[in-house]
């Protein structure tokens, strides 16, 4: 009997578990750095973190479609390469050594399956929009989207809120879930739908512009798209977008990592930073989500206060951070890291006039794009929603950036 780790619980192992030649091997423990800390065992075995990995076992089976970084991660913590599979990688279901484990043709024709379903077929739903997304009739099947960089001086020269939706605000209105961090909530999906309908002035509802032509993005995050935006996505958000009205673009939030031409980030950021020079900005934010600590991307705000809230289902604590926000907030520029809860908060309290900004992923972008990578990695000292297996959250509590950090929390939830 050959022992195993189960590397990630996500959708990835449904696909693993169908292959297991089950009575050729004993999974001794899955390995999942998001629910270790939730979960005490799946099935009767362990969950772990990646760092508790014991050498005693044979195969460690990476679950996760994107598994690169994964691997090198694995492999420079001291597993040897030839002890990890990455399941969704065709080279390994090639490798007839892995064979006594995982039943050879069932394998490969999931991997087969899974890229007409993930790869081929979404191209093919998305072919007419790409192709003819500057054509008259296309383009009147999509929504307006006004872009990124003239969302960006629309909230700074009329110091507009910002409330944006992306697959996970939509997957929450039909009571889907598309993350790790907001479970679905029937009264969450309410609110988000409320707010993809709301027609405040001072409020930009901002969605992802994934509807037409792709070329601008990476092949990896056109592939990502594609993958997304079935027919049956696109035709949820039909039904919830009024195509007579103009929307912004969320991916404002996003300056970086998903486009092709990256030579275009550096004045984005400049120009996203002019929103809050010399102004009193309140971040309201997850325990580790530390935006703009490590960097420069607040240092021209006139002060800096922030509100922790918790990292994981906001939106069950919702009354208090509205309430608290509410009493910090007055007469600041309040940036929210909060995923979905962010996109509700923005909207109740733009109708209060507070001035509101669903921010994002901004910082994390910022991170990436002064380390110069081009894909998503860890960052030490921070929360990164987007690596599945973020590690540890390491801090010098000695460093200045972090001293700083503890001084500016003025209330946690």
């Amino acid at each position: 009997m050959k022992k195993i780790y189960i590397f990630g619980m996500g959708k990835g192992k449904q696909f693993v578990e169908r292959c297991l030649l089950k009575d050729q091997i004993t999974c001794i423990g899955f390995v999942d750095n998001y629910r270790a800390d939730m979960e005490k065992a799946a099935d009767g075995i362990p969950v772990i973190r990646q760092e508790d990995v014991k050498n005693e076992f044979d195969y460690l089976i990476v679950t996760l479609m994107k598994y690169e970084d994964t691997r090198r991660d694995l492999i420079r913590q001291g597993v040897m390469q030839e002890k990890i599979i990455c399941f969704f990688d065709f080279s390994d279901a090639g490798n007839e050594e892995y064979w006594d484990i995982l039943d050879s043709y069932k394998w490969r024709t999931e991997l087969m399956w899974r890229h007409y379903t993930n790869i081929m077929m979404p191209a093919f739903q998305n072919l007419d929009y790409e192709i003819y997304g500057d054509v008259k009739e296309v383009r009147e099947q999509c929504p307006k989207i006004i872009d990124v960089d003239r969302t960006a001086e629309i909230l700074l020269k009329e110091k507009k809120s910002l409330a944006r939706f992306g697959d996970n605000e939509f997957a929450l209105i039909s009571g889907q879930i598309r993350t790790n961090y907001q479970k679905a909530d029937s009264i969450l999906g309410k609110r988000l739908k409320e707010v993809i309908h709301a027609q405040e002035d001072n409020l930009l509802i901002a969605i992802a512009n994934d509807y037409g032509r792709l070329d601008q993005y990476t092949d990896q995050a056109a592939e990502d798209i594609r993958s997304y935006m079935s027919r049956d996505v696109r035709k949820q958000h039909m039904e919830l977008l009024d195509l007579n009205r103009e929307y912004y673009d969320a991916f404002v939030s996003r300056p970086y990592m998903i486009y092709r031409d990256k030579s275009k980030a550096g004045k984005r950021f400049e120009d996203i930073q002019k929103i809050w020079d010399g102004q009193d900005v309140l971040v309201v934010e997850g325990e580790y989500t530390r935006f703009g600590v490590g960097n420069d991307l607040l240092d021209h705000a006139a002060t800096v206060s922030r509100i922790l809230v918790p990292s994981k289902n906001a939106f069950s604590k919702y009354d208090e951070i509205l309430s608290e926000v509410r009493r910090q907030g007055r007469d600041k520029l309040i940036l929210a890291i909060l995923g979905p809860t962010a996109t509700v908060l923005a909207y109740d309290l733009a109708r209060e006039g507070y001035w509101i900004i669903d921010i994002g992923q901004l910082d994390v972008e910022y991170e990436w794009y002064l380390r110069g990578v081009e894909e998503r990695c860890d960052i030490p000292y921070k929360t990164v929603s987007e690596v599945m297996q973020y590690g540890e959250i390491l801090s010098d509590e000695n460093e200045d950036y972090i001293r700083r950090y503890q001084s500016e929390v003025i209330a946690k939830i």
